[in-house]
């Protein structure tokens, strides 16, 4: 990591690897099959759409990082990755070496965000944020995202780790439950 971050800095850049070690963890864990098979039960995305997902908002936030707009409504919706696990794997690899190489300053420096707002009308909203936080948000939708797919691979026949799609505050609850039970 860069050596200009604070703790709280190295706490956010930690968490983000965290989740980048769920989503290496998951695409090991499941077949190429499972990967992108549609169910016809309600699932209407497969999984490799999730990730492809997952992966396009840390994709936004690296590509908006450096002109200090970040669109995050930027989809690669039927890109490959959402049927090749290695391509998946290596974008994640390439995200978590960027985020490795972020600074203090690029953290903390200003940028823009535009988002869509509202369901049935075309309404983009544009705010002033930091990276840091959203890093935090995107990190937080990721594990939801995993926590469906955990849900979608189930429902599919494999069986996934219990703690992929576990998000860090619930993580922080079980541990307190588990020291205050001993």
């Amino acid at each position: 990591m860069h050596c200009s971050l604070n703790e709280e800095d190295r706490a956010v850049i930690r968490g983000n690897l965290d989740v980048i070690g769920q989503a290496q963890k998951l695409l090991d864990s499941l077949s190429d099959t499972t990967y992108s098979q549609k169910k016809a039960d309600g699932f209407t995305s497969t999984i490799g759409q999730h990730m492809r997902h997952a992966l396009d908002v840390y994709v936004a936030l690296k590509q908006g990082e450096a002109c200090g707009d970040i669109d995050a409504d930027r989809r690669r919706r039927g890109h490959l990755v959402e049927h090749d696990r290695q391509m998946a794997r290596k974008e994640w690899q390439w995200l978590a070496e960027w985020l490795q190489s972020l600074s203090h300053q690029q953290l903390h420096r200003p940028v823009h965000i535009s988002t869509q707002v509202t369901l049935y009308s075309t309404n983009t909203v544009c705010l002033s944020t930091t990276l840091m936080r959203e890093l935090i948000v995107v990190a937080s939708h990721a594990t939801h995202h995993f926590a469906m797919i955990r849900s979608a691979a189930y429902e599919l026949g494999e069986v996934l780790d219990e703690h992929i799609g576990v998000a860090a505050a619930t993580a922080s609850y079980e541990r307190d439950q588990l020291r205050c039970a001993r």
